[in-house]
């Protein structure tokens, strides 16, 4: 049995033409707000943002630095979120890096949009089998059931 699951698809234009998706998800209770990025290998959250979803303690070096996010080398963390929600399609446990993303927040509150929590990889993309339908505003989703 297939579970699937179509998420709405908030479109930005930060300059003319060009445009930054976001979804949105739950983790525990709480909503977390996702920047789509088909380039990110995995799903990432900001350092400061993550917090709000889980205690510090749960985040572990990575002892490889990442790269990419607009910036050189960063520091990695790893750490394992409890639950993630997309709708009706629930993962438990899913491993997550966890590092800077202070600059791509700062950049979208000079353009006066909100910040991110995160970024949705191409690792969950993939696991879902996403597509990304433009013409309908949405993110189509799938997953295999128990």
């Amino acid at each position: 049995m297939k579970i699937k699951q179509i998420l709405p698809i908030e479109f930005i234009e930060i300059e003319e033409g060009n445009f930054h998706l976001f979804i949105h998800a739950k983790i525990g209770r709480k909503k977390a707000r996702l920047l789509l990025d088909t380039g990110a290998s995995k799903t990432a959250f900001d350092q400061e943002q993550i917090l709000k979803f889980v205690d510090e303690s749960t985040l572990h070096k990575y002892e490889i630095n990442s790269i990419g996010l607009g910036s050189n080398q960063v520091e990695t963390h790893l750490s394992s979120l409890p639950s993630l929600k997309f709708g009706d399609i629930k993962l438990s446990k899913h491993e997550i890096a966890v590092l800077d993303l202070s600059h791509v927040n700062h950049a979208y509150k000079i353009l006066g949009y909100p910040p991110i929590d995160g970024v949705m990889g191409s690792d969950l993309l993939y696991y879902f089998r996403a597509l990304i339908d433009y013409k309908n505003s949405r993110l189509v989703i799938e997953m295999k059931g128990k």
